[in-house]
C-alpha cells in the first residue's frame, strides 16, 4: 500500500464522517415530526378504541349484533393504530 492509496482512504473517512453529521443534523427535524405524528396516532387509537368499548357496551345493551359487531371492528383499529404508533417508536429510537 503506497503514501497515495492511504491519502485516498483517509479523505473518503472523513468525507463519510462529515456527511454522517450532516444527516444527523439532516434527520434530526424529520424525528421530531415522527415523534409528533406517533404521539398523535397513540392518541387517536385511544380514542377509538374508547368509543369503541362504549358503542360495544350500548350495542351490547340493546341487543344490536350489527352494532357490536361495528363496536368490534372500532375496538380493532384503534388497537391496531396504538400498536403501529408503539412499533414505529421503538424501531426509530
Amino acid at each position: 500500500m503506497n503514501l497515495m492509496d492511504v491519502t485516498c482512504r483517509l479523505e473518503n473517512i472523513a468525507m463519510n464522517v462529515s456527511c454522517a453529521a450532516a444527516e444527523t443534523a439532516y434527520t434530526a427535524s424529520i424525528n421530531k415530526l415522527q415523534k409528533v405524528i406517533c404521539n398523535v396516532g397513540t392518541a387517536i387509537g385511544v380514542i377509538m378504541l374508547a368509543y369503541g368499548g362504549i358503542k360495544f357496551a350500548l350495542a351490547f345493551q340493546k341487543m344490536d349484533q350489527q352494532g357490536e359487531h361495528q363496536a368490534v371492528f372500532s375496538i380493532v383499529s384503534g388497537a391496531i393504530l396504538m400498536g403501529l404508533s408503539v412499533v414505529i417508536t421503538e424501531l426509530g429510537g
